[in-house]
């Protein structure tokens, strides 16, 4: 396989088609967390100070001011005197469950919106469209959906199997039995990976060849296990690579972090509103371009999978039976 023209393409096509950009984006729904953000709110006292001696540091004892007024107002979310509140935990637990869902639905469809997309832009069908990669995807969204959600079933069990009795030999050993947990959590680290990257060449598999679930994970298993060598270098380009690519991407948002050191350290509650809505601005601004970043990395990396298995794929041509010297005389 040609990695050069595999990477140069999967650009090209990118490029080409800037479609390809909004499935990246809904791709990256469920490769991370997306954004987490508190309120960037201690729970100050209402007076709108401290009431600290000048100069005094307020972490001089390591602890965040009013955290134990944090601690009790965090508590009354979930209680109601010494009774849990039940519609309130039940709630919060269905609005979480709610907000994964639609995550995994925006991510399947931006996965599979790549992978088509990259085919049809591969076999010349250029320029596309929204409308035309979508439409052709949708056949192919339940398979998709289903292979992704059990392949995570299966890690989360085989991890439960296998960390729980470590866990609980590790309390019973007076925490002596941690040291065989962490060597064992740095080798699920590689096998993480290589199911990954099984994973993904089974979802081009069925997506490319419409198979089901089981015959995209055999697909995918054998294409790897034949291929091994180009597979895993770019399997270590898209870690490698797409890991700085993305390291790059996130630093803008350390910018947030430097109002809310000022935050920290100052006692003038001018400052702190000052501050918090800085980062606020910062935030919101910058956002949008971070999430836009990441998704052109996204359906970057989707393409060079789905070309990748496409050129692993594709029918060797056959040699003549005759070197080209010879010539046959009837």
């Amino acid at each position: 396989m040609n990695f050069g023209e595999v990477l140069s393409k999967a650009w090209k096509i990118i490029w080409k088609n800037k479609v390809l950009w909004i499935f990246g984006i809904l791709a990256s729904c469920g490769r991370s967390s997306g954004g987490s953000g508190g309120r960037g709110n201690f729970n100050l006292p209402s007076n709108g100070n401290l009431n600290l001696p000048k100069g005094e540091n307020p972490f001089s004892n390591s602890q965040i001011p009013d955290i134990d007024k944090l601690g009790q107002n965090f508590e009354k979310l979930f209680t109601n005197g010494n009774e849990p509140q039940w519609g309130f935990i039940i709630g919060l637990i269905c609005l979480i469950f709610f907000i994964a869902i639609i995550f995994a639905f925006l991510s399947t469809i931006g996965r599979i919106g790549l992978i088509r997309g990259t085919v049809m832009a591969d076999n010349g069908q250029e320029p596309l469209t929204f409308g035309q990669v979508w439409t052709s995807s949708l056949p192919y969204f339940w398979k998709v959906f289903f292979l992704n959600l059990l392949f995570g079933l299966v890690i989360m069990l085989a991890m439960l199997i296998v960390l729980i009795p470590l866990i609980i030999f590790a309390f019973g050993t007076m925490g002596i039995g941690l040291l065989c947990i962490i060597p064992l959590l740095c080798l699920f680290i590689p096998l993480t990976m290589i199911l990954n990257v099984i994973l993904e060449q089974a979802n081009v598999a069925m997506v490319v060849e419409d198979l089901g679930i089981w015959a995209s994970v055999v697909r995918g298993w054998n294409v790897c296990r034949e291929n091994i060598g180009p597979v895993a270098v770019v399997a270590l380009v898209i870690i490698f690579g797409g890991g700085i690519a993305g390291f790059i991407i996130a630093l803008p948002l350390l910018l947030v972090l430097v109002p809310l050191l000022v935050v920290v350290f100052s006692q003038d509650q001018s400052v702190m509103t000052t501050g918090l809505a800085t980062s606020g601005v910062l935030l919101c601004c910058l956002m949008p371009v971070v999430i836009g970043l990441q998704g052109i990395l996204q359906s970057y990396i989707g393409s060079i999978w789905t070309l990748t298995f496409v050129r692993l794929t594709a029918p060797k041509p056959v040699e003549s039976e005759f070197p080209p010297s010879v010539t046959v005389l009837n």
